[in-house]
């Protein structure tokens, strides 16, 4: 089985709307983490693991009590990248600009 470790994500500015980002993380439809705020310039180690098979869907989103959920940005990780370090995405949705680490293994 092949794993996804989710290990930080870093905020370098939150979404269009006013205040913090309320976030949480989906990986293929399971939230696996959240909801934390993060603001401008926060940065959190995340410890979040996730097996799948072949590929899976990451899904970072800012959760909004009165209008849809803002997606911050979404990406594949595939098992091909077993074995090939720590990598990085950046997301930019919404007006946010966000990076998240990972790593994914055997």
């Amino acid at each position: 089985m092949t794993t996804v470790n989710l290990n930080t994500l870093q905020c370098h500015s939150t979404t269009s709307g006013p205040g913090a980002d309320d976030v949480y993380i989906r990986v293929d439809g399971v939230k696996v983490y959240g909801i934390h705020e993060f603001d401008d310039n926060d940065s959190e180690e995340l410890g979040v693991s996730r097996n799948f098979e072949e590929k899976a869907k990451i899904l970072v989103r800012d959760y909004d009590s009165t209008n849809p959920d803002d997606i911050i940005g979404a990406f594949w990780v595939h098992e091909s990248q077993a074995g090939t370090g720590e990598h990085a995405e950046s997301l930019t949705g919404d007006g946010s600009l966000y990076d998240i680490f990972y790593e994914v293994t055997n």
